[in-house]
């Protein structure tokens, strides 16, 4: 199938030298809006509580409305793609987006800045996946190894700044600016994508499955809703358990219905393709697991079992995020080299070997080893993901571009949410017994992740040297 993609972009994309460099940098914009938007909050609801009249607590729904909005609506992309073009729905996303932050600058209200933000998040969901089909289908997959790298850079800048601006703002200016700064963004994004964006689109138009969203976004949200309130020991176990059993049940039935529809709001046969099966649905998935309960459970050990301080845990597990951004500049390097499988098949065993070193962390461990640890910690994991994300698209035909980003980006919430979830589960029915969580809880799911992190291996193991190939660049001899 690899070598039908590339004779496929060959005759398609031969002009793709006179595709503007500017096509990735208007994604990377709209990246960089929808990743600051989901942590700039944070630092800015004690300033919107007392403009709204609210305290604090209750203004964790700002946060949650944002990201299952994201959740609900990243399936759209890909039928919003092929109903209107990528350039018209790309635009119409970023102008939503844009809108929607005026409206949550203008909220006079709890309720209404609560739809607003919900409004963001649709035009965030279908940014992220629209701009990611528009970078694959500009470039052959030779380029788009680099592209995306950079792009990635962009979404890992918002968790990195958004607290800061979102603070800055608040403290010297007004939390409303948080929202009113997008407004000049997103109009230069839709100006830039309305330029420069294919505007090809299909024929023949695919209608909606208005009962596949219903039934994924449903069970989206009742399972990102249920493995949230895993984490809040004051709420009874049976009502969580009951809520996470029932959108098991209903993405069951939204499965076995894409499966069936001819025109599915998740292409579930895209699983059928073996180097995304692994790279992500089974291989990305447990590694996905493993090691985002590391940056839940690590500042939580750090509270909790060494009685640091809030802001000196962020400090020291921010490091992670520096490591992860650094690597982003010498992935297609590394990967030109070894190639996805050698790469992963390596990288494997000492991200689950880094995962279980947490567990010998003490509180009288010196600050510098700290740092470097999840510094280097950082980089690994960057590297995993980075590499399993690119090959995940490798042998993707450019037809099936828009389907594959929504389902996507659906498994990797879908994995993250469990991820958090079952941890957060795990640390209570560990530390329900003293009434509070010890260090030795902590040691004990360190080892736990990095035994899931691990089980990656296997399935990583049967990917080819070839896998891949045409997108890392890497040169398999005896391939030709």
């Amino acid at each position: 199938m690899s070598a039908d993609i590339t004779a496929t972009e060959s005759a398609r994309l031969d002009q793709s030298g006179g595709v503007s460099l500017l096509v990735p940098v208007t994604v990377a914009f709209g990246v960089f809006m929808t990743s600051l938007d989901q942590n700039v909050i944070v630092t800015a609801l004690p300033g919107i509580g007392e403009s709204l009249a609210r305290p604090p607590s209750e203004l964790g729904l700002l946060v949650t409305v944002y990201v299952a909005s994201l959740i609900v609506s990243m399936p759209i992309g890909s039928w919003a793609a092929d109903r209107f073009g990528l350039r018209n729905a790309y635009c119409v996303a970023v102008l939503i987006f844009g809108a929607a932050s005026a409206l949550c600058g203008m909220a006079g209200g709890l309720w209404t800045l609560v739809g607003a933000r919900a409004l963001q998040g649709f035009g965030g969901a279908l940014m992220g996946t629209l701009g990611q089909v528009t970078v694959l289908q500009s470039f052959p997959r030779s380029r788009t190894l680099k592209i995306n790298m950079y792009i990635s850079l962009a979404g890992q800048t918002g968790p990195l700044v958004g607290p800061l601006v979102g603070g800055a703002l608040t403290t010297y200016v007004s939390w409303r600016w948080i929202f009113f700064i997008n407004i000049p963004i997103a109009l230069v994004v839709a100006l830039f994508g309305a330029v420069l964006f294919p505007s090809a689109r299909k024929s023949v138009r695919t209608p909606l499955d208005l009962t596949g969203f219903g039934l994924v976004g449903v069970g989206m949200v009742l399972l990102v809703l249920g493995m949230d309130s895993m984490a809040e020991k004051d709420l009874a176990i049976g009502p969580i358990l009951f809520q996470i059993t029932l959108a098991t049940a209903v993405l069951a039935v939204a499965s076995f219905h894409c499966l069936r529809s001819p025109n599915p709001i998740l292409d579930l046969k895209l699983l059928r393709i073996r180097t995304f099966r692994i790279s992500f649905a089974t291989g990305g998935g447990l590694d996905t697991i493993g090691m985002s309960a590391v940056m839940f459970l690590l500042p939580l050990m750090f509270q909790l079992g060494f009685g640091m301080s809030a802001v000196r845990a962020g400090s020291l597990t921010f490091v992670a995020a520096v490591g992860s951004l650094l690597t982003r500049f010498v992935m297609p390097m590394v990967l030109r080299r070894l190639g996805f499988r050698r790469l992963l098949v390596i990288n494997t065993p000492i991200c689950a070997a880094l995962v279980a070193g947490f567990a010998l962390f003490q509180a009288t461990t010196p600050v510098w080893i700290v740092l470097a640890y999840i510094f280097v910690f950082g980089v690994f994991r960057s590297a995993q993901w980075a590499s399993s994300g690119n090959l995940s698209y490798s042998d993707i035909a450019p037809e099936q571009l828009a389907r594959f980003s929504a389902l996507y980006y659906i498994l990797w919430q879908l994995a993250v949410a469990v991820s958090i979830g079952t941890a957060a589960a795990a640390l209570s029915l560990l530390s329900s017994a003293k009434g509070h969580a010890a260090t030795g809880d902590f040691r004990i799911l360190f080892i736990a992740e990095a035994l899931v992190t691990l089980s990656a291996l296997f399935a990583y193991l049967k990917l080819t040297p070839q896998d891949g190939a045409h997108v890392s660049g890497n040169v398999v001899v005896g391939s030709e």
